[in-house]
């Protein structure tokens, strides 16, 4: 898939498999410091595998130090075949060397090689760095809406 040199050595975007899941929720964790296994284990039942794999790691010397979880998705009207970024995330200790780029990059080949031409991911209103990130690299911001009712 991508491949780059980083400060820390090569980093290297691969499809990812289930071995690599205690390391998605390493990661996780140093970001948030909170365990989220639960929502992974539904992520991982749903998305892994098959032919909704268009999840990826990024790996820098055998370790995993970053990750995009996504899935199949449909969207825009009329209704279309899209790759949905549910969760992305690099470790802390490899920010700032393109990993985040390298993993969205990673994303858009697999659903491209899968023939899926639209990307999407959404994002909180007030995270500001991730709408920045995405601007960043070629993401257009949409102007759909969303809201819910919870029940």
């Amino acid at each position: 898939m991508a491949k780059a040199e980083g400060k820390k050595g090569s980093i290297t975007v691969r499809p990812m498999v289930d071995e690599d899941i205690t390391s998605v929720l390493e990661i996780d964790r140093k970001i948030t410091g909170k365990e989220r296994a639960v929502t992974y284990r539904d992520l991982v039942d749903s998305y892994i595998g098959g032919d909704l794999g268009l999840s990826c790691v990024a790996e820098s010397d055998n370790k995993v130090v970053g990750f995009v979880m996504g899935r199949l998705s449909y969207s825009e009207y009329p209704v279309v075949e899209s790759g949905r970024i549910q969760i992305m995330g690099v470790d802390p200790d490899y920010w700032r060397q393109g990993i985040g780029s390298l993993l969205v990059q990673g994303f858009v080949d697999l659903c491209r090689s899968k023939g899926i031409g639209l990307v999407h991911m959404a994002v909180n209103s007030r995270d500001d760095k991730l709408q920045l990130f995405l601007q960043g690299i070629s993401f257009a911001r949409r102007e759909l809406v969303e809201f819910w009712k919870k029940i």
